[in-house]
């Protein structure tokens, strides 16, 4: 049976049996891979709580003919977010974060970038306060990573750009086409959300520019309240069902913040 290491950051965890744990690691060569962790619940001395929600981790683990659960033998930790864990609502960010990447995440489908952007993110979630335009960024670029991105260049229809539309003060989102929608072309289609072009150009280049720099950009309050009607209703839309830690945290805001129930 070969082994493999990587780095790899636990996104899901629950005991199975007296002593063992089952874990979902989303690793950076591997993507999304479930694993047994033997005797885990028992032995401190070969996991020491690595096996915890956030864990950033070096893993070490037995895979056979690539095939159903891995064996967990062995792992480093390397970050284990402190901070994250005794923020309630930093873990609340934090578990919208996992559940995001393991329901977009395919079985042992490698997806370096994706990886490198959930670390960054946790990273960050660790070293500032939570705030709602991470959970968008978040969103935009997960969704162009795991092949969901948006068309907000042109109108899906009529095929007018920016240049043609930059007249027209808003214009609309198509849940079904995953793509913008002009004024014009606008009777076309049912369950449009309205969007103006600026929040439009804002996701596009959320979704193109270099990770390190994305944090520079900066949500107007319009930019805001569109993007908290649009994107997680199109997670949504794309997944087939609502994430349940998005409704956790409709409830820690005690406010119906990250909803977005208005279409036209």
């Amino acid at each position: 049976m070969p082994f493999y290491t990587t780095h790899a950051i636990v996104i899901r965890s629950h005991h199975y049996g007296e002593s063992d744990k089952i874990v979902t690691f989303f690793t950076k060569d591997f993507g999304k891979i479930k694993g047994i962790a033997k005797g885990a619940r028992r032995s401190k001395k070969r996991f020491q709580n690595a096996l915890d929600l956030f864990s950033h981790l070096h893993l070490i683990f037995f895979d056979r003919e690539g095939m159903g659960l891995v064996r967990a033998d062995n792992c480093d930790i390397l970050h284990t977010f402190p901070k994250i864990r005794e923020d309630l609502k930093k873990i609340f960010y934090g578990n919208y974060y996992l559940e995001l990447v393991n329901e977009m995440a395919g079985e042992r489908e490698a997806n370096a970038e994706a990886f490198d952007l959930l670390l960054f993110f946790l990273l960050a979630l660790e070293t500032m306060e939570p705030q709602e335009e991470q959970l968008r960024m978040f969103e935009i670029r997960m969704l162009s990573l795991f092949g969901y991105r948006p068309n907000m260049r042109r109108c899906n229809l009529c095929k007018r750009d920016w240049g043609d539309l930059k007249e027209i003060s808003s214009v609309f989102f198509s849940l079904e086409k995953g793509a913008l929608i002009c004024k014009q072309c606008s009777n076309a289609l049912n369950n449009l959300i309205p969007l103006s072009l600026g929040t439009a150009r804002l996701i596009e280049k959320i979704s193109q520019m270099e990770l390190e720099k994305v944090h520079r950009l900066k949500f107007t309050s319009q930019a805001l309240s569109e993007g908290r009607e649009l994107l997680p209703k199109f997670i949504t839309y794309q997944l087939g069902k609502e994430l349940k830690s998005l409704k956790a945290l409709n409830n820690i805001e005690g406010r119906s913040k990250f909803q977005n129930p208005c279409l036209r």
